[in-house]
């Protein structure tokens, strides 16, 4: 017969565990401590687990860790999201509407672990589980577990507000102890004197008299922790009215833990109401008495490699656990970050990076790539332009939306209408088709200038605009400010007589089509908008006024009659390289290049640069930019997903030279360090 695993107890314990999220990120991150004073993250500060891979929200705050009695570690937290809309994740500022409240989610993220690297985890909806008493509840919040000795469960108290226009209650429920779904409906934790004023954020920790002392926040002005002790896990009635955190400003979500081998514990707070949020602390020996410790790096309390933690929760675990926790996740840093082309490339909070048909200005020493936002199910302009930044190239933070589509124009009578009785919104309103946008700065104006590809809502592609927005960061936000034709009334340089003129001819009062484009800027500090014209037979090479935001007429045509899309252009060693594609909607082609001495030309044709498996199909990419990283340059492309637009994917590969030709060959996998 095996041996039982013997119960580890407090002499066991040689280290702490700080579990936390960021607002930035929305994931889940991990801190350890030796002394129970100061802490230093694992994974380099790096979120251990994305929101996105475990969330419906695509987000998790309220992270609170626990160690059972049966050797399993669990882990609740919120599934919600509250920067949803400015991520580009959702189109509205809450999954529901804003009658259900702040915040309006649904569902609880359970984990579990036996070895606190390998994680199972569930969404609790309870809405679905419990849909007669809770089919329309409003919020449900930082869920917390304790051991309950007499059921023998896990059990869960968080905080609900059960209908829209209601106040925040504290409830309990009791998960299976696999934490795979809550098994009994919630129940009141306790009823707080005020009816009027909301309670949330409990926390429940075991007394050494076998009482249990549960702190929690109440929204009074402003809100604070309170206490109350009971005799039972599941039933509170011991008000105190007093607060014991030592602010004056609100503070939220207390975490009551024991200094290992001391009779002192410690309640942990997070204190929003200040800029930066911090954490403050608070010491008891009777839980009747208080001595404030300070704020984290503002008193005893250190932390080391990371800055506003956000709603946090501390265990003991073994200096064994500790280090097998820093060895995994130092290894895991040590890994190569490679560049494999094809797969889902996810930026800091674990999203699928949403960036299509974009271009990368870098700004400092710090690179920004602009794309489309992809929907679900749709291609159009649902969300507007997504910025994401990176020093590296390979690590992304999501910066959120650049520049906004505008809501629908609202309706009076049946019709469409806006202020002065146009009726449309606005030329960039949500459902129009917005695509290739590229960002350049103009270091007179001291502005970031952004163009893109426009087709108005309701026209499919017959409007052909670019439209120009500008920005006083690089991740904006950027105000749209037009949209137009192009060059109206001017022709270009070549001027009469001129091959496959056409469309030249029949748009050249009204302006010339502008369709897929790039940007660039030359050694001389003048700009180019290059463009897709003419029903997307020629391409133009217009010159943007000094700044940036105009054209000043002066164009040319290149490869007339080619039905040429997706121009992406560079420069080396004093010729100008352009890689563009065919016209096959969204079914990949054949990349085509073209070379030529000057911007206005001659542009003479070359074969294919694609070298390698589906060359002869941009390996089923369309071009969109080339970035020149110091002697480097970086050919980017979009493999489309028409039928999932949002699954979109990235092809990133080095452009070598070869006969004094750009070159592009496909690797699975590629690494390269930045070099000025």
């Amino acid at each position: 017969m095996a041996k039982s695993k013997r119960a580890l107890t407090e002499k066991d314990m040689g280290a702490y565990l700080f579990t936390f999220f960021s607002d930035p990120t929305h994931g889940l991150f991990m801190a350890i401590s030796y002394d129970g004073y100061t802490f230093t993250a694992v994974n380099n500060g790096e979120p251990i687990i994305s929101g996105d891979s475990i969330a419906e929200q695509h987000g998790i705050r309220d992270p609170h860790i626990y160690r059972a009695p049966n050797g399993k570690f669990y882990i609740a937290m919120t599934d919600l999201h509250i920067f949803g809309k400015q991520k580009g994740i959702r189109t509205t500022q809450w999954e529901r509407p804003d009658a259900f409240g702040w915040g309006n989610n649904r569902g609880l993220v359970l984990m579990a672990s036996d070895d606190l690297i390998h994680w199972t985890h569930y969404v609790a909806r309870i809405d679905k589980l419990f849909p007669e008493r809770f089919g329309e509840v409003a919020c449900t919040w930082a869920p917390q577990t304790i051991w309950d000795p007499e059921v023998g469960k896990p059990m869960v108290y968080f905080s609900i507000r059960q209908q829209a226009g209601g106040r925040t209650k504290l409830y309990y429920s009791y998960a299976d102890e696999a934490f795979t779904t809550l098994e009994t409906e919630p129940q009141l934790l306790f009823e707080y004197p005020d009816e009027t004023t909301q309670v949330i954020d409990a926390d429940i920790c075991p007394m050494p008299d076998g009482r249990y002392f549960m702190t929690y926040v109440s929204q009074d002005n402003p809100a604070g922790i309170k206490y109350m002790i009971s005799d039972r896990i599941n039933h509170f009635d011991d008000f105190h009215p007093e607060q014991i955190d030592a602010e004056r400003g609100a503070c939220e979500a207390p975490n009551v833990w024991k200094r290992i081998g001391q009779k002192k514990w410690v309640v942990m707070y997070d204190i929003y109401s200040i800029r930066p949020n911090n954490f403050g602390f608070v010491e008891t020996s009777d839980f009747k008495t208080f001595t404030p410790l300070g704020h984290f790096n503002e008193g005893k309390m250190k932390l080391t490699n990371f800055v506003s933690p956000k709603h946090g929760s501390v265990i003991h675990i073994t200096k064994a656990e500790a280090k097998r926790l820093e060895q995994y996740w130092s290894e895991q840093q040590k890994k190569p970050k490679t560049i494999r082309s094809g797969e889902l490339w996810r930026d800091d909070g674990g999203r699928h990076i949403n960036s299509h048909g974009g271009g990368i200005l870098k700004y400092g020493d710090t690179y920004y790539w602009f794309g489309e936002h992809k929907d679900e199910k749709t291609s159009n302009a649902m969300v507007g332009v997504m910025c994401y930044a990176s020093k590296d190239l390979v690590n992304w933070r999501n910066c959120g939306v650049a520049l906004s589509v505008t809501e629908p124009a609202a309706s009076q009578g049946g019709q469409r209408m806006r202020r002065g009785g146009a009726t449309t919104d606005s030329d960039i309103e949500r459902g129009c088709i917005l695509e290739r946008p590229k960002v350049i700065y103009n270091p007179v104006t001291k502005k970031f200038c952004m163009w893109f590809h426009l087709e108005l809502k309701g026209q499919g592609y017959n409007a052909a605009r670019y439209g120009v927005a500008v920005a006083d960061r690089p991740e904006g936000p950027y105000k749209f400010l037009y949209s137009s034709r192009a060059n109206a009334g001017t022709w270009p340089i070549e001027r009469a007589p001129m091959g496959f003129d056409e469309y030249l001819k029949r748009d050249f009062g009204t302006g010339q089509m502008a369709r897929d484009m790039t940007l660039f800027v030359d050694d001389d500090g003048k700009a180019y908008h290059i463009f897709s014209s003419e029903e997307n037979f020629t391409l133009h090479i217009a010159e943007l006024t000094g700044d940036y935001l105009h054209h000043t007429g002066r164009y040319t045509r290149m490869a007339p009659g080619g039905q040429n899309e997706a121009p992406a252009i560079f420069k080396h060693d004093g010729t100008y390289w352009m890689i563009t594609s065919g016209c096959t909607g969204w079914a990949p082609n054949e990349a085509r290049m073209f070379s030529a001495p000057s911007i206005w030309g001659p542009w003479t044709q070359h074969p294919n640069p694609c070298r390698g498996p589906k060359a002869d199909k941009t390996f089923e990419g369309q071009s969109t930019f080339v970035l020149p990283v110091g002697d480097q340059y970086i050919f980017m492309a979009d493999i489309w997903r028409p039928d999932h637009p949002i699954d979109a994917r990235y092809i990133w590969l080095p452009i070598g030279f070869e006969d004094g030709k750009p070159v592009i060959h496909w690797r699975d996998e590629w690494t390269f360090e930045t070099t000025e």
